[in-house]
């Protein structure tokens, strides 16, 4: 399973490159045919198949637990009332949905937009199994673990999701968090729902445990380690906020990125907004632009390179110019070993607006 959890996380990664390179190309393809409504129409389309592409890629470095997590503390019970409308419209009106989502609950450490994705994960998954309707009854509360062979001991929040379904039997329960493993019909499903959220609790020091008899339905539960929250008077001070367009202007930037049609499109964006782009294929030609008296006002790299990774590189140029703005862009979130410099991250695939925003953020 690590060797699988290993070869998806660097399938996954390839595969937003790619993605990167279709997104930043249609992204200003389109801004060129606004007076052919067909273009546009069909560019569009086109931007919505790798937009889906790339939540695909999502759910495969879940499973590989090599996605990148926004993780802070979070009350489960709002998120899910936060989901509800969602979830009432995904189940349909066949299925009698309750919940009991008690207040003054601690929050959990969590990432919320991959919380919201596994909730409706598991609640399409009991939507299924119950072809001729029934219930579905989610449930959040405080639980404390013992010191279990999936959890350490302490306390979590545990989500439950329980249906009336159709049920598993022991040997289909037994493989329902494998990858691509999958009940449904060809072209149903990929297979990555179960295993996605696995991950997740995993990356998230919590566990995914299921109960399923065949015509006695399932309950699934996610259990997460409640947070650590930071005593009054510690609040971090918040970061500023996002603009249309970064304040100071025209920047110039060192874009560093060992792909070459990644870099043509990453250029072509940036110059698009008006910067003016040094291009460098290594962290060796990157650090030689750095050493001679170019004037750089932000250096965006790219992490996974080869002989320097983003993260050396990012080490070297602070030794450099202790003061150079760095944005790290990356497929997926391996990080280097040891003392990785702690630097704003742009996922890939990304558009204009993301980078525009991200490069606004920094206070550029």
């Amino acid at each position: 399973m690590e060797a699988i959890g290993q070869l998806t996380g660097g399938v996954a990664h390839d595969f937003n490159n790619l993605l990167m390179a279709v997104l930043g190309n249609l992204d200003l393809l389109s801004r060129h045919v606004t007076d052919d409504p067909r273009a546009a129409r069909l560019i569009d389309g086109a931007i919505q198949g790798a937009q889906r592409g790339a939540a695909l890629t999502q759910r495969l470095l879940a499973f590989a637990r090599r996605q990148e997590l926004k993780i802070e503390p979070r009350g489960l019970a709002d998120l899910v009332r936060g989901s509800e409308d969602l979830l009432r419209r995904s189940v349909g009106d066949g299925v009698e949905l309750s919940f009991s989502l008690p207040d003054g609950l601690p929050p959990a450490q969590v990432d919320g937009n991959q919380f919201d994705l596994a909730l409706l994960n598991l609640a399409v998954n009991a939507r299924d199994a119950m072809p001729g309707g029934g219930r579905l009854a989610i449930a959040v509360d405080l639980c404390e673990a013992t010191g279990d062979e999936d959890l350490a001991a302490g306390r979590y929040l545990r989500l439950s999701v329980r249906d009336t379904g159709l049920g598993m039997d022991a040997a289909t329960l037994e493989q329902a968090t494998q990858p691509f493993f999958s009940t449904k019909e060809l072209g149903k499903g990929t297979g990555l729902g179960l295993s996605m959220i696995h991950g997740l609790a995993q990356q998230l020091q919590g566990a995914l445990r299921l109960w399923s008899r065949p015509g006695e339905g399932t309950r699934a539960e996610l259990w997460l380690p409640v947070a650590q929250v930071e005593e009054k008077g510690a609040e971090r001070p918040a970061p500023p906020p996002a603009t249309a367009r970064a304040s100071r202007g025209v920047l110039r930037i060192l874009f560093v990125d060992d792909d070459a049609l990644i870099a043509m499109s990453s250029v072509d964006l940036l110059e698009d907004l008006g910067h003016h782009v040094t291009q460098a294929g290594s962290g060796e030609q990157a650090l030689a632009v750095l050493e001679s008296d170019a004037e750089i006002d932000l250096m965006i790299t790219d992490f996974s390179m080869p002989r320097m990774n983003g993260g050396e590189l990012s080490r070297h140029a602070r030794d450099l110019r202790p003061d150079l703005p760095i944005l790290l862009a990356t497929g997926y979130a391996e990080l280097p070993e040891g003392g990785m410099i702690d630097l704003p991250r742009l996922a890939k695939p990304y558009m204009q607006r993301q980078l525009e925003e991200e490069i606004a953020r920094m206070g550029l």
